[in-house]
């Protein structure tokens, strides 16, 4: 259903992604989820639905997570999947790494709460159809209820012709 692209490097993709945020550009979509105090329960996934109605332009997927210092490991293993409206188009498991070798937090903020932005991809994804898309995540840590997750979240920026949406 979908195809990656060759539109931007990596780094292009996200400098775009922070430079839209840093000049008020609104994302295509941004949602998030709240996680419930007990932890990330291992067989409840965050879904986010979202109607894509432009075949023509790539799409740059931002997966976001917002973590307190309960969190117990330097790194979070997700299931993922894309779901359009027929079956499912994509399905992984990622790693993120969330602290360097030093224990030191990759994210932003400052204090006890830390704020992760990962890309999805290298490349930015075209969809083929119109519909809605599901993209869903599951924490994959083989344990029952993940701590210190507070929020997790999607961001989606619109590429058009290869170029930020200003």
């Amino acid at each position: 259903m979908f195809r990656y692209t060759s539109v931007a490097p990596l780094l292009v993709i996200i400098a775009a992604a922070f430079n839209l945020s840093s000049c008020d550009e609104r994302p295509y979509f941004e949602e998030y989820l709240k996680v419930n105090k007990s932890g990330w329960i291992a067989d409840s996934s965050a879904r986010f639905q979202v109607e894509i109605d432009d075949t023509s332009s790539a799409y740059a997927l931002v997966f976001n997570l917002r973590a307190n210092d309960n969190y117990p490991y330097s790194n979070l293993y997700l299931f993922r999947k894309i779901l359009s409206e027929e079956s499912t188009e994509y399905a992984d498991t990622a790693q993120l790494f969330l602290a360097d070798a030093y224990g030191r937090w990759l994210g932003d903020g400052i204090g006890e709460l830390k704020t992760f932005q990962r890309a999805y991809r290298r490349e930015p994804l075209s969809f083929r159809k119109k519909g809605i898309y599901t993209f869903e995540f599951s924490q994959a840590m083989r344990t029952d209820a993940l701590t210190g997750v507070e929020e997790v979240g999607l961001t989606i920026y619109k590429i058009e012709d290869g170029k930020d949406n200003k």
